[in-house]
C-alpha cells in the first residue's frame, strides 16, 4: 500500500494517455496507407481490365476508397483509442484523476462480478448511474439558480450541535472544487466540508463545515477569505 501511494499516478496517467494516443494515431496512419492504397489499386486494376470500375472516373475511385476507410469498423476501433488516450491524459493533467483503458476496465469489472469481489480503493467512491443522473440534475438546477440570483457576499453563520462547532456558508454562487470531505482554512482555523445543500434565495448554495481541532497545510486545502461569521442556531440552518 505504501508503494502504491508513493507512485506518481497523475504523471503515469498522462504518460499512459499520450502513449495510447500516439500508438493509435500510428495505427491509423498505417491502416490508411495500407487499406486506401490497396482498395484504390484494386479498383484501378479492375478498371484497366474493363471491369465495373471502368465507368468510374479516377478521382472518384480515390475518394470512394477514402470514404470506405472513414466508415470502416477498424478505423472507428483504432480512432476510439486515439480519442480515449487524449481524454485520459487531460483528466490526469486537469483533475489528477487516473482512468484505465476501457477494455481493461471492462475486463476488471467482469472479473469482479464473476469472483464477487468487494469494492475497494477508489471503487468505494465511484458513483452509480443514479448518482450520475442526480448530479446532472443538480448541475442543471444550479445553473438555473445562478441565472436568477444576484451577486451577493457570502453569509457565514456559526452554530453547534452535539458533535461540536460548525460553520455554515450561504452563497449566491457555487464554489469550484468545494466537494466533501475537502478541508477548508478560514483565517487560522481549519474546517472539514461535510455537506453541500440547497438553500433559499438569494443564497441558494449552502456549505456546512465541521470545525477541526487541528489542520495540516497542503495544496489540497482550500483557503477561504470571506466576511466574519455571525452566531446562529441549529434552527437557522437551511
Amino acid at each position: 500500500m505504501q508503494m502504491e501511494e508513493a507512485l506518481p499516478w497523475p504523471s503515469a496517467g498522462v504518460l499512459s494517455g499520450v502513449l495510447e494516443s500516439a500508438l493509435a494515431v500510428t495505427g491509423l496512419v498505417y491502416w490508411y496507407s495500407h487499406s486506401v492504397t490497396t482498395w484504390a489499386a484494386n479498383a484501378l486494376d479492375s478498371a484497366l481490365r474493363n471491369g465495373p470500375e471502368a465507368q468510374v472516373p479516377g478521382q472518384a475511385i480515390g475518394f470512394s476508397a477514402l470514404v470506405l476507410w472513414l466508415i470502416h469498423p477498424v478505423t472507428w476501433f483504432v480512432g476510439f483509442f486515439a480519442i480515449e488516450g487524449v481524454v485520459r491524459m487531460l483528466a490526469a493533467v486537469s483533475t489528477e484523476q487516473v482512468h484505465g483503458m476501457l477494455p481493461l476496465v471492462v475486463l476488471d469489472w467482469c472479473y469482479g462480478k464473476l469472483t464477487k469481489r468487494r469494492p475497494e480503493g477508489d471503487a468505494l467512491h465511484t458513483p452509480s448511474g443514479k448518482q450520475y443522473l442526480r448530479s446532472f440534475a443538480c448541475a442543471v438546477r444550479d445553473k438555473v439558480a445562478i441565472t436568477r440570483s444576484a451577486k451577493l457576499a457570502d453569509e457565514l453563520v456559526e452554530m453547534a450541535d452535539e458533535e461540536g462547532a460548525m460553520l455554515e456558508i450561504r452563497a449566491a454562487r457555487p464554489k469550484t472544487d468545494w466537494d466533501p470531505p475537502r478541508v477548508v482554512k478560514i483565517g487560522e482555523q481549519y474546517y472539514r466540508l461535510q455537506e453541500v445543500a440547497a438553500g433559499k434565495a438569494p443564497r441558494p448554495f449552502v456549505f456546512r463545515l465541521r470545525r477541526l481541532d487541528a489542520g495540516v497545510p497542503g495544496r489540497r486545502v482550500i483557503c477561504y477569505e470571506g466576511p466574519r461569521p455571525s452566531v446562529g442556531t441549529d434552527a437557522e440552518s437551511e
